[in-house]
């Protein structure tokens, strides 16, 4: 008799999950009923939902187009060295016209910079004053070789800036690493403008000999033409020199 009693308590429980479920769809029957019957009053109202559903979903698709184009593009770059200074300015990181223009000067200045940084700025003020009183003398060129879009960001691989490179006629990079102010940046130019030093008479041989250590003395006869044998070799030595 005890058994059965526990069975029949037994298919009790296992129908109470049942009656729940059906107590939930005959609520959510009878409020549909109730939502189709005030549509059915007032039709305005189901335009209205569906417009607002409508809206909802090309809002969702233009964020959802829009997502990819967060990030805005760079904007292009300007002129970092002022239009009065006697600098060409490369500021779209024209690598290409750069060489084109030092192969046309005997001596050039290239300062390679970087638009945002503080060195660069300060530096900037200094060659302007070195260019304008050296432009007879020296081309000066500024590249900016920061721009992404730039042959010389693409081509060189710069760990700090700005970059001071020189050239006399082909031989170069001669790299100034020198404090960046305007008076020991022009005594390093014009050392590699005038490499060499004219002795024309013993006096001024015997005032070089007492006035510079270490030195080297070469003699050359410049009745030969083009140079003299082993000038050519003697002026890259002392521009070599220039490097260390």
């Amino acid at each position: 008799g005890g058994g059965g009693g526990g069975g029949g308590g037994g298919g009790d429980k296992a129908t109470a999950p049942g009656l729940a479920q059906l107590s939930v769809l005959r609520r959510v029957r009878q409020s549909l009923r109730q939502v189709l019957l005030l549509m059915a009053r007032r039709p305005a109202l189901l335009c209205g939902a569906l417009g607002v559903g409508v809206l909802l979903l090309l809002a969702v698709r233009f964020t959802c187009s829009r997502a990819k184009d967060v990030v805005a593009a760079a904007r292009p770059p300007v002129r970092f060295f002022s239009a009065e200074a006697p600098v060409v300015d490369l500021y779209l990181g024209q690598l290409d016209q750069m060489e084109r223009l030092r192969s046309l000067a005997e001596v050039s200045l290239i300062f390679f910079y970087a638009p945002w940084c503080a060195h660069s700025m300060a530096a900037r003020q200094e060659v302007q004053q070195v260019a304008r009183k050296l432009a007879k003398q020296v081309q000066f060129l500024a590249v900016n070789c920061w721009w992404s879009h730039g042959k010389c960001r693409k081509q060189n691989r710069f760990y700090q800036y700005p970059v001071i490179h020189l050239f006399y006629r082909r031989f170069g990079p001669i790299e100034y690493k020198g404090p960046l102010v305007a008076p020991y940046v022009e005594s390093f130019v014009l050392r590699v403008i005038t490499p060499l030093t004219y002795l024309p008479s013993r006096a001024s041989l015997e005032e070089f000999l007492s006035c510079h250590e270490p030195r080297v003395v070469g003699f050359f006869q410049f009745d030969s033409s083009p140079q003299p044998p082993g000038y050519v070799t003697y002026l890259s030595s002392a521009l070599q020199a220039l490097r260390r």
